[in-house]
C-alpha cells in the first residue's frame, strides 16, 4: 500500500497542474528547460502532496528551486564522470535491489490485497455456528477425506430438512467444543461474534458470503469439512476510551453490600455535583492499575472485546457522549462507575494499513498466498531438478536425517559445486540447495521416503527462487519500482560526488583546516558553562551512600578512592559541561547553588545525582576542540563552490519570479 502513494501522487500532480505550467520555463540546465509543471511535480512529491504545497510561500518555492537545480547539476556531473559505471556503486545498487525487490513484490502481490480485504471485512461482525467433520491434517488419505465428505454431506442434508443446527452440532460435529457445555466458544457449534482475521481464510470467506439465516456450501479447511450458518451481522462500532472507579465488596453479608453501595452512591453524588472524575478515581478507586491514571483503562476498548464482563461492557457502550457517566454497575469484581472519555474516530485504510499489514503477515493465509504466487510464477519459468543426482547422493540415508546428510556432503569439495537445480537461466549448486534446506522445517510425514522428503524441499526451494527471479524483473515491468530504484541510484551517485568533492576533501586537507581556524578563531568559542558532577549507578542505595559520604565532609577524591577500592560498587563519576537548558536530565541542576545537588533522578535504566560544581568561564576553543566545527564550515564552502562550478559548467539559468504562477488552479 505504501508504495502506491508515489504513483498516485504523480498522477494527481499531472492531472491538476496548471496547463500554462507545461510551457512556463523556471530554469535551464545545459540548454534543457525545467518547466513549471516539472517543478510542481517534484515539489509536491517532496512536501507531501499538492494540497500542502499550495499553502507554501514564494520564498519556499524559490529555495526548493535552488536546491533542486543543485541536485540536477550534481546528477549530470555524476553521469559525466562515470559514477553510474562504478563497480562499487553497481554492487551497492544490486545489493539494494536484492534486499528490497522481494518485500516489494510480496507487499504488492499479497499483502496489499489481504489488507484491503481485512479492512472491508472488519467493517462488520458476524455471528455464526458451524459443524465439522475432520480428517488428519498431514496428508489425509483418500479414504479419510471421503469419510469426512460423506458425513458432512449427510449433515448438510439434515439441516436442509429442518433439523435445528445446534442440535446437529451437539450430536454430530467433530469439533470437540460442540458437545462441551462448559466451552466458552463452540458449544452447539456457536462460534460467537468474529470479524476479519479471526478465523481461517476459507471459513471466514464463507461466513461473509452467507446471508443471515442461510447455510453455507461445504467448506474445506486444513482441519476438515465444515458447514456454517450465520445468525446475525452487525456493523463495527467505534472503539471507546473509558475510565472507571471500582469499589470491592468487603464482606459477604447484605449489610456489607449495602455499605459498599452507599459509599459508591456518595462518590457518584460528588461527581454529579462537579468534582472531577479523575480526582475521585485517584483518591477512592480500588483498582490500583487504573486509579493512578485517574481511572483511565489505558487504551481503546472494542465493542466485541471478550475480556470485559458483560454487565460492564453493556453499561459502557450504552454511553453515547464523552464525559457521560454510567449508573452504578455490579460485576463479579465489585461496583463500578464508568465514564466515557472519548469515542475513537473510525480509522481509514491508510491509517490502519500498518497494523493490518502486521496482522496479515501473521495469518497462515499469507503463507498460502505466497505459495500460490510462487506456483503461478513457476508456470512462467522453465525449471529442472537433477533427481538422479539427488537419489545417488541420498543413498540409504534415513528419512529423518536427509537434511543433515546432504549438508555433510555439501561440505565436500568434490560435490558442493555440482549443478542441481535450474530455474530459467539461473543454475543452483548442491551447496546452495542444502544451505536453504537447512533453514526449513523437516516435513512431518512418516510415510515419505528420503527422496520424497528431499524433493519436497526442492519444491520449496524452487518456489522461493521463482519469487526471487520475478522480483529481479520488476525494474523492467513495474514503473513504480523502476522509479524507486532510479531514486536510489541517483541518491548513491549524489552521495559519491559529495563524498569525493566535499566531505573527503574537507577532512583530508589538515592545513586548510588549521588556516581556517586561525583566520576565524573568534567564531569558535565556548560560552559560560555550568560544571556539573554526575554520580550514576544502577541503584538508589549506592547513590545514597555516596551522598552521605559527601554530606559528612568527604571529598570527591575520597569518593573516587572508595569506588576504586570496591570493584563490586557499580558507581561512576563524570563531569558534564552544560551551557543552557538542553531539554535533558541535566536541566534539573541548572539554577542550583554551588555544592547543592538534585534528588535521585532516573534516566533509562540508570539512577543519577547531579551536583553543581560552579561555572566554567567562556574561552576560545582549541583547534582540536573546534575541528569538527571547522570541518563543517569548510564543507559548506566546498559545497557552495561545487554548486557554482557546476552551474557555470552547465550554463544554469533560473527564473524564480515565474514561480508566482506555481500551484495556481486553472
Amino acid at each position: 500500500m505504501k508504495f502506491v502513494y508515489r504513483t498516485a501522487l504523480l498522477a494527481a500532480v499531472f492531472l491538476f497542474s496548471n496547463a500554462a505550467g507545461q510551457d512556463t520555463i523556471v530554469a535551464e540546465i545545459d540548454g534543457q528547460p525545467l518547466t513549471l509543471q516539472e517543478f510542481e511535480q517534484e515539489y509536491a512529491e517532496t512536501i507531501g502532496g499538492r494540497t500542502v504545497a499550495m499553502d507554501d510561500s514564494l520564498g519556499e518555492y524559490t529555495d526548493f528551486l535552488d536546491r533542486y537545480v543543485n541536485f540536477r547539476v550534481k546528477l549530470k556531473e555524476a553521469r559525466a564522470i562515470g559514477y553510474f559505471e562504478d563497480e562499487g556503486l553497481i554492487s551497492e545498487i544490486n545489493g539494494y535491489r536484492t534486499s528490497f525487490a522481494r518485500p516489494y513484490l510480496i507487499d504488492h502481490e499479497i499483502l496489499e490485497p489481504m489488507v484491503e480485504d481485512l479492512f472491508e471485512k472488519r467493517k462488520e461482525y458476524i455471528h455464526a455456528s458451524h459443524i465439522m467433520a475432520v480428517f488428519p491434517q498431514n496428508n489425509p488419505s483418500p479414504a479419510d477425506t471421503l469419510r469426512a465428505w460423506e458425513k458432512i454431506l449427510a449433515l448438510q442434508d439434515s439441516v436442509q430438512q429442518g433439523i435445528p443446527f445446534g442440535d446437529l452440532a451437539v450430536r454430530s460435529s467433530e469439533d470437540p467444543s460442540a458437545g462441551n457445555s462448559r466451552s466458552r466458544r463452540g458449544y452447539r457449534g456457536d462460534l460467537g461474534w468474529f470479524t476479519g482475521g479471526q478465523m481461517i481464510d476459507a471459513f471466514e470467506t464463507a461466513a461473509y458470503s452467507t446471508p443471515v439465516g442461510g447455510v453455507s456450501d461445504i467448506i474445506r479447511s486444513s482441519y476438515g469439512y465444515h458447514i456454517l450458518t450465520v445468525h446475525d451481522r452487525e456493523a463495527t462500532k467505534p472503539d471507546y476510551l473509558a475510565s472507571h472507579i471500582l469499589l470491592q465488596f468487603q464482606g459477604d453479608t447484605q449489610a456489607d453490600s449495602a455499605r459498599t453501595y452507599a459509599k459508591m452512591d456518595s462518590l457518584k453524588t460528588l461527581i454529579d455535583q462537579g468534582m472531577d472524575f479523575a480526582e475521585v478515581a485517584m483518591n477512592h478507586s480500588e483498582d490500583p492499575s487504573s486509579a493512578q491514571h485517574g481511572g483511565s483503562l489505558q487504551g481503546r476498548i472494542s465493542f466485541r472485546n471478550p475480556n470485559f464482563d458483560p454487565a460492564f461492557h453493556d453499561a459502557l457502550f450504552a454511553l453515547e457522549v464523552p464525559g457521560q457517566i454510567s449508573d452504578i454497575i455490579e460485576t463479579p469484581f465489585g461496583l463500578h462507575l464508568i465514564q466515557l472519555d472519548e469515542i475513537a474516530p473510525v480509522q481509514t485504510l491508510e491509517d490502519s494499513y500498518d497494523r493490518l499489514s502486521q496482522m496479515a503477515q501473521a495469518l497462515p493465509r499469507s503463507k498460502t498466498a505466497e505459495a500460490a504466487l510462487a506456483k503461478s510464477l513457476r508456470e512462467l519459468y522453465t525449471s529442472t531438478v537433477d533427481t538422479l543426482l539427488l537419489t545417488n547422493l541420498i543413498g540409504d540415508a534415513p528419512p529423518d536425517s536427509v537434511q543433515e546428510h546432504l549438508q555433510t556432503l555439501a561440505e565436500e569439495d568434490s560435490v558442493r559445486t555440482l549443478p542441481l537445480i535450474i530455474l530459467q537461466d539461473s543454475v543452483y549448486t548442491l551447496k546452495q540447495f542444502t544451505d536453504f534446506a537447512a533453514t526449513q522445517l523437516n516435513p512431518f510425514n512418516s510415510t515419505q521416503t528420503s527422496i520424497e522428503k528431499t524433493l519436497a524441499h526442492t519444491e520449496t526451494f524452487l518456489n522461493d527462487k521463482a519469487i526471487f527471479y520475478r522480483s529481479f524483473e520488476l525494474e523492467h515491468s513495474d514503473e513504480e519500482f523502476k522509479g524507486i530504484m532510479q531514486d536510489f541510484k541517483d541518491g548513491l551517485a549524489i552521495f559519491k560526488i559529495m563524498e569525493d568533492s566535499v566531505w573527503n576533501a574537507a577532512s583530508q586537507d589538515s592545513l586548510r583546516l588549521l588556516k581556517h581556524y586561525e583566520a576565524n578563531a573568534e567564531r569558535y568559542q565556548w560560552p559560560d558553562r555550568y560544571r556539573l558532577i554526575e554520580i550514576y549507578g544502577a541503584s538508589d542505595s549506592l547513590l545514597t551512600d555516596a551522598m552521605e559520604l559527601l554530606e559528612l565532609g568527604g571529598t570527591w577524591e575520597d569518593l573516587k578512592h572508595k569506588i576504586a577500592a570496591d570493584s563490586t560498587r557499580n558507581l561512576y563519576l563524570d563531569t558534564v559541561l552544560v551551557a543552557e537548558n538542553t531539554d535533558s536530565v541535566y536541566d534539573h541542576a541548572i539554577g542550583l547553588a554551588v555544592g547543592e545537588h538534585t534528588e535521585i533522578l532516573s534516566i533509562r535504566s540508570r539512577k543519577l545525582v547531579l551536583y553543581m560544581d560552579g561555572m566554567e568561564p567562556a574561552r576560545a576553543k582549541t583547534f582540536e576542540e573546534a575541528q569538527s566545527d571547522v570541518m563543517a564550515d569548510i564543507q559548506v564552502e566546498l559545497e557552495q563552490a561545487l554548486h557554482q562550478r557546476l552551474r557555470d559548467k552547465y550554463g544554469v539559468k533560473t527564473f524564480p519570479d515565474r514561480l508566482k504562477e506555481a500551484f495556481q488552479e486553472p
